[in-house]
């Protein structure tokens, strides 16, 4: 594992239950989640969430689905998410090189893949379209920009990346097509939305 992807994976172990509280106080993201719900045409759809953290969205995928996968890096995450969110199914997984379990309807990938660099984030998506149903959706949420940054404040050094929704069509290649796209000022930060849906 690079110096930066195990320093930001230390950063999340070790103040996990501060960074809940963060997540938590910002609050679940019920709307993201209805529209992805919307793309999906089965009842009760196979879900993975990406990067799942404390368990804040899980509980309200779960209201929609009880086929629910979360998965993230930090093992302390996945420990507060198994603790709050009892009825989910959660493991400890580094996306970059993890290998998706198939028959999904759909992924949820909120603020995660920016801590992927671009051609782990080729991978990602090329591996997720090998795992979804036909015609599963892939939901990807990202600060908008470009290049490497590092930052630290009060929990710690993260390495991220920044991406714009060209740069995640260009990786998506032909096996997608793109459903909705939207860009959101938050907090002083832009991110954009992404929403794709696997062609075949």
């Amino acid at each position: 594992m690079e110096d930066h992807k195990k320093q930001t994976v230390e950063t999340y172990d070790s103040t996990a239950s501060q960074m809940a509280a963060k997540f938590n106080g910002i609050g679940a993201r019920i709307k993201d989640i209805k529209r992805g719900f919307s793309y999906v045409l089965r009842d009760q759809p196979f879900v993975l969430e990406m990067g799942c953290g404390n368990g804040r969205d899980a509980e309200e995928i779960i209201k929609q689905t009880p086929n629910y996968l979360g998965v993230d890096i930090s093992k302390s995450m996945i420990a507060l998410a198994k603790e709050s969110v009892p009825q989910g199914r959660f493991e400890v997984a580094d996306v970059d090189v993890w290998a998706f379990p198939t028959g999904i309807d759909l992924i949820f990938s909120f603020a995660s893949l920016l801590h992927s660099d671009p051609v782990s984030v080729k991978a990602v998506l090329k591996r997720a379209s090998a795992a979804l149903n036909s015609e599963g959706v892939f939901y990807i949420s990202l600060k908008y920009g470009e290049g490497k940054h590092s930052k630290t404040d009060e929990f710690g050094t993260r390495t991220y990346f920044l991406y714009t929704p060209e740069d995640i069509i260009l990786y998506a290649g032909d096996d997608y097509s793109v459903l909705f796209e939207d860009i959101q000022e938050l907090r002083g930060q832009k991110w954009f939305t992404i929403v794709l849906r696997k062609k075949h």
